[in-house]
């Protein structure tokens, strides 16, 4: 696969990245950066698998390529971005003006929401991507959820 290829076959996943990455950091050109780094530490690390691979001429096929290709920009992008993440918000660089509820969670917890309910990845994949077992996912589903209602819930006046 060449360099036209790739770019071609990862096109269509630029706004599932960019909306994974503000999950993690909500600023512009944080999450910006995020999406890069994690693009290239793909490219990096599987270097060899995609240029040996040939590119799919049937759409399903097609399909397929990416949803592998977009499982595994997300797990480098989860790796990174928890560290970042945290990292920022140890800076106090990164304040959430809206969405509060939900960046005010930790950032596995804001990743597997989004990757599950968002992205609609099965809990399977999520696993996979989060690379963790899956009591801890469902854990942190569980908990985010709760934490966001019961944040809203708090600033709505009955």
């Amino acid at each position: 696969m060449t360099r036209k290829e790739f770019a071609a076959v990862i096109q269509p996943l630029t706004e599932k990245l960019y909306s994974f990455a503000h999950a993690l950091i909500p600023d512009d050109l944080q999450a910006e950066q995020l999406v890069i780094d994690s693009v290239n530490a793909y490219l990096l690390k599987d270097r060899k698998s995609i240029l040996a691979k040939k590119p799919e001429t049937m759409k399903k096929a097609q399909q397929l390529a990416r949803r592998v290709i977009l499982k595994n920009i997300l797990r480098h992008m989860a790796n990174i971005g928890c560290r970042r993440s945290l990292q920022l918000t140890n800076m106090r660089t990164v304040r959430a003006t809206e969405f509060t509820s939900f960046y005010n969670l930790e950032p596995e917890a804001r990743m597997i929401l989004k990757l599950r309910y968002e992205t609609q990845f099965t809990m399977e994949e999520v696993e996979e991507i989060m690379q963790l077992a899956r009591y801890q996912v469902i854990e942190k589903i569980h908990n985010g959820r709760f934490l966001i209602v019961s944040d809203l819930s708090k600033g709505v006046s009955l």
